[in-house]
């Protein structure tokens, strides 16, 4: 019978065997294998559910890399306070005044009249006798008449409104919560007035050269004792004038510099910078001074005018170059010394 009960190595009765029982095979826990956990070390450091496979084929995650470190961008990008520059009515007036000054000069040359010139002992009186010559010859004209004044209100201009526009504006606190230190908002707010400035330099030639060469040819500089030098040569003397005037000018950037972190009001610096230059000028003609008015910044403002000449009286050149940065480098000081100390509430 099969539910007939079967006596067991004691004697007694077991239970009877199913058909499951009899399918199901036995296993003992020694036969059994497991990979759980298998590589793992558990305990302090341990990597459970890292390193092990739970099953065949099973995914794990590997170590996770750390990110990169990413660089964050500079506050008051340089381009970014260029581009505020550029976007204000008075910049672009007063390179578009620059642009169209060498026309304006070429215009006065086509409709005046010759009543014999400046005066022998004027600066420019040399260039304006010779500036219908050639069109290097206008351009060295264009640029005597412009060192003198005209440049120092530009370079003015664009100083003394750094940072008393902002404060006029009751935008200089709000740039110092970018946050950006002081010294970087001074540093590139310099660096773009120079920029600007060297750019307004650049269009005053370029378009005075240009002009020139439309109007009186390609020929070369003439000196004041006839000697005619060649196109490329006079280009290179062109610019090399055009730099020195721009050197000329660091010292009213630096008074400039100075005045803007002084005052709120961007007329009142720009005003110092042009009022300082007049009084220069009065002092400096003034021959009772001697030797002293070697001390005055405008003194060499003419000394640009050495490179056209042959030869070139390189001492001049030097000591123009050396009074020009004594007074920037001293104005710049005093200006970035006080902004850092300067109770900005506007």
């Amino acid at each position: 019978m099969s539910d007939a009960r079967r006596p067991d190595a004691a004697g007694r009765d077991a239970l009877p065997a199913t058909k499951s029982d009899a399918a199901t095979p036995t296993t003992s826990r020694a036969d059994t294998t497991s990979n759980v956990g298998t590589g793992s070390r558990i305990g302090t450091g341990s990597r459970i559910g890292t390193t092990s496979h739970v099953g065949t084929g099973a995914w794990a995650p590997g170590p996770v890399e750390p990110a990169a470190p990413t660089r964050s961008p500079r506050p008051l990008p340089l381009r970014v306070e260029l581009a505020r520059q550029l976007t204000r009515w008075r910049t672009r007036g007063v390179l578009l005044i620059l642009a169209v000054l060498p026309v304006i000069i070429w215009l006065a040359f086509l409709i005046g009249r010759d009543d014999g010139g400046e005066p022998p002992d004027s600066p420019g009186a040399d260039l304006a006798a010779q500036a219908q010559v050639s069109g290097a010859n206008f351009t060295a004209f264009t640029l005597a008449m412009a060192a003198g004044f005209l440049l120092t209100m530009v370079v003015a201009l664009f100083f003394g409104d750094m940072v008393a526009g902002e404060a006029s504006w009751s935008t200089l606190k709000y740039l110092l919560t970018i946050p950006v230190s002081r010294g970087r908002l001074l540093g590139q707010k310099v660096a773009v007035s120079l920029l600007l400035a060297a750019a307004g330099l650049a269009l005053l030639a370029g378009i005075a050269f240009a002009v020139g060469v439309l109007a009186y040819g390609t020929g070369g500089l003439q000196t004041p004792l006839g000697e005619q030098l060649g196109l490329g040569e006079s280009v290179a003397r062109l610019a090399a004038a055009s730099a020195l005037v721009g050197i000329h000018l660091l010292w009213a950037a630096g008074l400039g510099t100075l005045l803007t972190v002084l005052t709120d009001a961007p007329l009142g610096a720009a005003g110092g910078v042009v009022l300082a230059s007049i009084l220069s000028a009065i002092l400096d003609a003034i021959t009772a001074l001697g030797d002293l008015r070697v001390l005055l910044p405008t003194h060499y403002s003419n000394a640009f005018q050495e490179v056209l000449l042959s030869p070139v009286d390189a001492g001049e050149i030097t000591a123009s170059v050396l009074s020009a940065l004594a007074y920037a480098l001293v104005f710049g000081t005093l200006a970035a010394w006080h902004f850092h100390r300067k109770d900005i509430t506007s």
